[in-house]
């Protein structure tokens, strides 16, 4: 996956070197900055080891369980819900950038 010479990994290099190293919102590594960096660390090291169709396979299944948790449990502050939000909602954004049609949930099957 590349444009010229920006690559879907130089993408995700530079969502993690904002996250981490920007002035507007300053990292302080609560669960939700956590899981956004998790996500992107995750999905930087697939972007380099599987082809487009794979890589977007593989999430859009994460997605799926993701989506699958979120249904059978109730919000609760004491959980990791915060994580797991950032975690998904980085996975979509991601995503989103090789195929629009990924900003809306995937089908379960």
């Amino acid at each position: 996956m590349v444009i010229g010479d920006l690559s879907l990994g130089k993408i995700i290099e530079r969502k993690i070197d904002f996250l981490l190293h920007n002035g507007i919102a300053p990292w302080d590594g609560d669960n939700y900055d956590l899981g956004e960096k998790d996500a992107l660390e995750r999905m930087l090291e697939d972007s380099g080891k599987l082809t487009s169709s794979e890589f977007e396979e593989k999430y859009l299944k994460e997605l799926v369980k993701l989506s699958n948790w979120f249904d059978g449990k109730e919000y609760c502050k004491d959980d990791d819900d915060e994580y797991y939000e950032a975690y998904n909602n980085t996975i979509v954004s991601i995503l989103e950038l090789i195929n629009p049609l990924h900003k809306y949930a995937p089908d379960d099957d």
